[in-house]
């Protein structure tokens, strides 16, 4: 889902930016170089307003948000250009982004009918996961030893032309030759067949840890982000740069935060301290000191949990705001700098925990292969987590990101972030 996700935004972006680079030279309006910085700000707004969602109905909710969003861009350009001409600009450009949200949104409504080669408690994971993504449309299971299922093996030729199926996710077992060759034909066929694994990747974002072992890891395709030098360049100039300018911007914000913290009790201003420093551990199982705001109550870690809960009492009035718009994590910038973290990655874990979930946790370890990140994949994917089984669930998503690690994912990443900032969401 996201690979498809991610080429249809960008066709539509394509789109888009043709539509807009062509009013300009229709009116024959000159174009700066603020005129990309305007235009990315205007996609990354589409983003943040999910405009650029295109699994679900078009909506008038969708007019409305763009027609705000074009009106506060051409309004801008209107002040520096100073032409009139921009306001039927404004209407032409609305209209045909319009129009292109509706047809893509059609185009893509249709959703793959898909029925699963298996039963017990796999098949009933991946029901779950099928039925509630939009993109698909569960039509059963197929099974020889199941009452419940949809039909036998035997007859797998005949279920799909009755039911229309296009694509089938069969679960890995030790599969007799029959199966196979009833598989391979159909595939010959042109019915797409995935296996469960692969299927839950794609369509979900991440990787089931109870399913990989480190033989999968050895064959699996990916992973490219360990052994490419140039990309590892590329990603730490984008960490520097991207720091270098999130400090700049944030410093006022930092300085406020700062105030806020020590002033969260101004009883004992003079020894409230506004930073909290912990041991996390870093890249290949290294630890390091991070630096954040302090956003808990001042207390002894060995006399409360170790998580720290969503609604959790030590959190203070002030660490409750900070946390929600995440100014809390801008000292980490610091970290970034210095090299003990990448601005994007799995999020650094508390020693105490990281060391118990290696022993608990299988292939826990995989997460030191990066940096850890300011934000990462699933943290925008994943509600908070406040135990074990989270923290699983949260490394499948790690695991995927350092499968599919690049710097368009890195982008996708950073949207996410500030629409989570923004709105309190992913996704």
């Amino acid at each position: 889902m996201y690979n498809k996700n991610t080429k249809w935004r960008a066709i539509y972006v394509l789109l888009i930016y043709i539509t807009f680079e062509m009013i300009f030279k229709i009116f024959d309006i000159s174009i700066n170089r603020a005129f990309y910085g305007i235009f990315l700000i205007l996609i990354l707004s589409y983003y943040i307003f999910g405009i650029l969602t295109f699994i679900n109905d078009y909506k008038y909710k969708d007019l409305i948000y763009s027609t705000i969003l074009n009106g506060i861009i051409f309004y801008i350009l209107l002040i520096f250009t100073k032409t009139n001409k921009l306001i039927i600009g404004f209407i032409s450009f609305t209209l045909i982004q319009n129009i292109l949200s509706y047809v893509f949104k059609k185009i893509l409504k249709e959703r793959n009918k898909i029925a699963i080669i298996g039963s017990g408690e796999d098949e009933i994971k991946l029901k779950q996961l099928i039925i509630k993504n939009n993109a698909y449309y569960y039509v059963g299971f197929i099974d020889n030893n199941n009452i419940n299922s949809i039909g036998n093996i035997e007859n797998i030729k005949e279920i799909i032309k009755k039911f229309n199926i296009s694509e089938l996710v069969y679960i890995e077992k030790k599969e007799n030759e029959n199966l196979k060759q009833y598989m391979m034909d159909i595939k010959l066929s042109g019915v797409k067949i995935v296996e469960s694994i692969y299927f839950i990747e794609q369509s979900e974002g991440k990787i089931d840890i109870d399913k990989i072992n480190k033989d999968w890891v050895l064959k699996s395709l990916g992973f490219d982000i360990l052994s490419n030098t140039f990309e590892k360049r590329i990603k730490r100039s984008f960490d520097i740069i991207l720091a270098l300018i999130f400090f700049l911007v944030g410093f006022p914000f930092m300085i406020f935060t700062y105030l806020l913290v020590k002033f969260d009790n101004p009883k004992k201003l003079l020894r409230n301290p506004a930073f909290f420093k912990q041991e996390r551990i870093g890249f290949k199982g290294e630890n390091f000191k991070i630096i954040k705001f302090r956003s808990m109550k001042l207390h002894d870690p060995k006399e409360h949990s170790k998580y720290a809960k969503k609604n959790d009492n030590r959190i203070t009035w002030v660490g409750r705001f900070i946390r929600k718009t995440r100014l809390d994590e801008l000292p980490q910038l610091i970290n970034v700098l210095k090299g003990n973290m990448s601005f994007i990655g799995p999020r650094p874990e508390w020693d105490l925990l990281g060391r118990d979930y290696e022993k608990k946790i299988n292939l826990y370890k995989l997460r030191y292969a990066v940096k850890p990140g300011l934000t990462g994949w699933a943290q925008v994917m994943y509600p908070y987590g406040e135990n074990i089984e989270d923290a699983k669930r949260k490394l499948e998503y790690d695991i995927y990101y350092i499968k599919h690690q690049s710097f368009v994912l890195d982008i996708i990443i950073l949207f996410k972030t500030i629409r989570v900032v923004i709105f309190g969401k992913g996704m």
